[in-house]
């Protein structure tokens, strides 16, 4: 594997490592390059299957591991000071997820609409937990029987309305390439359960951001999160759904800035 693949870079000082989520690229972050690489170094991670790589190969298997060294290994090469980390989505899963690890030295993090659906479990909310299960089972369904924008059923979920239908036909068909990755990061999300004593010993200061137009299941998670880790601030971003990082960008920039 070679580790330059993986990611972008610009600007110089304290870094900042950002990870997208699924469906995503590292345009995720433009805006905030450009807003923040005059005083930071900016580093967007690429996520395996997506950014024309090519398909992570634990397909058939999937674990978080696969993103955790992909991480792991950019860091070493680019930096040796602890990072902030900032992530969206399926991106906030991986963060959590090398937060619990402790591999990396983090100084803070910020995760926006993070989905890490292992936490309904652990918190023992079933109705969320419920919840979630019916709408996997229900995309699943939809892909085995070749729907062919089965990947806006994901959008439209976690939006809370009818959104996939209004975004431009070019992000749309690129989604379609970006669908088994995105299966993979549920299976994914499957195999992880963290208990609260664990997440009581990730004392990194994070804060979570989720937009009060988003599914109410997002902002559960970003709620039982903080109940969960010892040292969090929540902020919600007005008007914002699911892809707060792009529609409120100057928004989000602030809450990293602060």
């Amino acid at each position: 594997m070679n580790i330059s693949d993986y990611y972008e870079q610009e600007g110089s000082g304290e870094p900042i490592v950002f990870i997208h989520g699924s469906f995503a690229n590292t345009a995720t972050w433009k805006a905030y390059f450009k807003a923040l690489s005059q005083d930071y170094h900016c580093i967007a991670i690429k996520l395996p299957g997506h950014c024309d790589l090519a398909d992570p190969e634990d397909m058939a298997s999937p674990t978080i591991e696969t993103e955790l060294s992909i991480i792991e290994a950019v860091v070493a090469e680019l930096t040796d000071k602890p990072i902030r980390l900032v992530a969206h989505s399926y991106g906030g899963v991986v963060a959590i997820s090398l937060a619990l690890k402790g591999s990396v030295e983090i100084k803070n993090i910020t995760l926006y609409e993070p989905v890490p659906m292992w936490i309904f479990d652990t918190v023992g909310d079933r109705a969320n937990a419920t919840l979630l299960a019916e709408f996997l089972a229900g995309y699943r369904a939809a892909v085995a029987n070749g729907e062919y924008f089965a990947c806006g059923r994901v959008i439209d979920f976690w939006c809370a309305g009818e959104v996939f239908d209004r975004l431009p036909e070019l992000i749309k068909e690129g989604m379609i390439p970006l669908l088994e990755n995105n299966l993979r990061h549920w299976d994914v999300g499957a195999t992880l359960n963290h208990s609260m004593s664990e997440l009581s010993e990730v004392t990194v200061p994070t804060q979570l951001v989720y937009g009060d137009c988003s599914n109410p299941a997002a902002a559960a998670i970003c709620l039982h999160l903080a109940d969960a880790l010892p040292d969090t601030d929540v902020a919600v971003v007005n008007g914002a759904n699911h892809f707060l990082v792009t529609s409120h960008a100057n928004e989000c920039i602030e809450l990293i800035a602060k």
